[in-house]
């Protein structure tokens, strides 16, 4: 008996060394955030069977880290355009469940912004006593006080606020200050300097021919070594622009690049990915398809010396940090970019994907990452499971050895533990992509090895087995014996999500033109939301509050209302169990409370003040109340 007790002993022991392996562990960490790479465009993503009339793009110092780490083969952001993408990132929640599922509107004075209740992982970060730094592209708001970095969480901020920039001082800065104080001034996000902490940088500090992503990495290097020795450790978000239009490099470069790979120009040239494509063979004049060849030649090949100058400036941090190799392997360092590339005219290759930014095929979501740690990854392999951007915030917060927030929403998971020891991390439970269209969504929703896609208001769902086919080019949805099944399967899964945040308005849209943007009559002119109903179907997300009249049940009295948070429900129903949904009166969903017949009080008390819904199911049928909690 003794003996058996001591192996339980060592055994729990063990499993606890397992579970909690880098929970609290405070190491220093820099996220590394590329835009719109391609996911072909990084030598740790290229496979043998890379098609070298693509253009093969060096990157040797960010796959030597990619190789001593561990390779995310399967990794996804959460929305396929910018702005998005990095509202997930930082506030760990899924951009619709905020009103963020658009890019903010290109306006260095609009007072819009990600919403001041959400708390950015770098907030808890910094009062674990992290240093916190934020560096390059914010686009997450633009008010001082309430939506900038110093506002979010960051002790320091050097970079600019809006989605985009000019890659030259003389482009981004000259017409700035030549308009300033003028009747027309300078409202574009691309053309303001940029700004430490809270203000503009002078006009004297850098020369007009400095090239961005040189001028972050050098600011950044100045960081790590003014911090690296103090007693707290630090958190960097590095959030470079490139290789983001517009395609920017430096002449030398440029030359340099086609010095060092001699046979890249001419490959791409003859090469039927760019001859054939789809944008060419759409044009039937003859000369002008040899100029949009050559138009896609050379954004290919500025394209290629971006990510090759990005991949420098990589190995330039990376030599700051190995200058103490203590700091150096105290340092998980995240790479990954912020949607999938931009192919064609803006330059990118994301083969083996289908599709490109802005997507719900691979291409748009899936995206290069890996992890680098030194201290606790001590051999480097490649983690096959799928991993999303939303993972990034429980992760941080757990190796600071912080805390969520109370009533703090995720929509991701603790992920280092289960990376480190190759274990699945959600098993059964999908990702869900969706981008916002001309009334509908597009959507994915995909678990290993079956994805779904839907596009176009009237589309049907294509399945497909994305772990053999990552290419997304056999719809087996007519083929695969159980396709209705899995279809079904993941389709409950995704309404089981949505349902929560159905009747979240945007809180903004980009690039609003005329009468305004094109999408926001479908949002706002009538009370019903169609936009998910296309996708799910309307009965499934009936806890809209727009059809909460339908269903409002006269068998169902809730007493007292308003109360202190204490209510008696009165449902004249046959029913075991009597399922409520708690919903804010902006569509936010709260909680999920089952109540059995015998004892039908409903405890509101943990509620602050205000009006909410209540949806009441059965599972025969339903009902809606509003209530007020004093």
């Amino acid at each position: 008996m003794n003996r058996i007790q001591t192996l339980l002993v060592v055994l729990f022991c063990s499993l606890g060394q397992i579970i909690g392996q880098t929970k609290g562990t405070r190491p220093n960490v820099i996220i590394i955030l590329a835009d719109d790479l391609g996911y072909g465009d990084v030598g740790f993503n290229r496979g043998g069977d890379y098609p070298a009339d693509r253009g093969i793009i060096p990157t040797p110092n960010i796959d030597k880290l990619a190789n001593s780490g561990i390779i995310c083969s399967n990794a996804h952001v959460a929305h396929p355009f910018c702005g998005p993408s990095r509202a997930a990132l930082l506030t760990g929640v899924m951009p619709h469940r905020i009103g963020a599922q658009y890019n903010l509107p290109n306006d260095i004075t609009s007072p819009l912004g990600i919403p001041t209740d959400e708390t950015f992982f770098s907030k808890i970060l910094q009062d674990e006593k992290y240093n916190t730094a934020a560096f390059g592209k914010w686009h997450l708001g633009f008010t001082e006080g309430s939506y900038q970095p110093l506002d979010r969480g960051f002790d320091y901020f050097f970079g600019f606020l809006g989605g985009g920039k000019n890659y030259f001082e003389s482009e981004y800065e000259d017409s700035f200050y030549r308009r300033q104080g003028t009747s027309n001034p300078v409202i574009n996000e691309y053309q303001d300097p940029l700004q430490r902490d809270r203000a503009y940088v002078s006009k004297e500090e850098f020369e007009q021919d400095e090239y961005l992503t040189d001028i972050l990495t050098d600011d950044a290097i100045s960081y790590v070594t003014k911090n690296k020795d103090k007693s707290d450790p630090f958190m960097m978000y590095l959030a470079y622009n490139a290789p983001h239009t517009p395609l920017q490099a430096p002449a030398d470069e440029i030359a340099q690049f086609k010095i060092d790979n001699p046979n890249f120009e001419d490959l791409i040239r003859n090469s039927p990915y760019i001859t054939e494509s789809t944008p060419v063979n759409k044009e039937s004049d003859a000369t002008k398809k040899e100029e949009l060849i050559e138009k896609f030649v050379q954004a290919r090949i500025t394209y290629a010396t971006m990510v090759t100058n990005l991949d420098k400036n990589v190995g330039r941090l990376v030599a700051e940090l190995k200058k103490d190799m203590n700091v150096y392997n105290n340092t998980a360092i995240v790479f990954l970019s912020d949607n999938g590339g931009y192919t064609y005219s803006k330059g990118a290759v994301n083969y083996p994907l289908y599709a490109l930014k802005g997507s719900v095929y691979e291409g748009g979501h899936r995206v290069p990452m890996f992890v680098h740690w030194p201290n606790k990854i001590k051999s480097s392999g490649s983690y096959k499971y799928q991993i999303s951007s939303l993972d990034l915030y429980p992760t941080l917060v757990d190796l600071a050895g912080g805390s969520i927030p109370e009533g703090k929403i995720l929509d991701g998971k603790s992920f280092m533990d289960k990376l480190i020891s190759n274990e699945e991390l959600r098993p059964n439970e999908p990702l869900i992509i969706m981008r916002p269209q001309n009334g509908f969504h597009n959507a994915s929703l995909f678990s290993n090895p079956w994805k779904i896609v839907k596009t176009g208001g009237n589309g049907k769902w294509k399945l497909f087995d994305i772990e053999n086919d990552p290419g997304e080019t056999n719809d087996q949805s007519n083929s695969e014996p159980n396709a209705d099944e899995i279809i079904q399967g993941l389709i409950n899964k995704g309404i089981e999500v949505t349902k929560q945040f159905k009747d979240v308005k945007p809180g903004w849209f980009d690039h609003e033109r005329g009468d305004g943007h094109p999408h926001r009559a479908l949002w706002f002119a009538t009370e019903e939301l169609p936009q998910y109903d296309k996708l799910f179907g309307t009965e499934e997300l009936s806890t809209s509050l727009s059809v909460k009249k339908k269903l409002k049940n006269n068998k169902l009295k809730v007493y007292p209302n308003p109360s202190a948070g204490l209510y008696h429900i009165d449902f004249d129903a046959d029913y075991d169990k009597l399922k409520v949904d708690v919903i804010s009166m902006t569509g936010q969903w709260i909680d999920t409370i089952e109540l059995n017949k015998e004892t039908p009080l409903l405890n509101m008390t943990k509620l602050s003040k205000g009006s909410y819904i209540l949806k009441f199911d059965t599972g025969k049928e339903a009902s809606v109340e509003q209530i007020v909690k004093l």
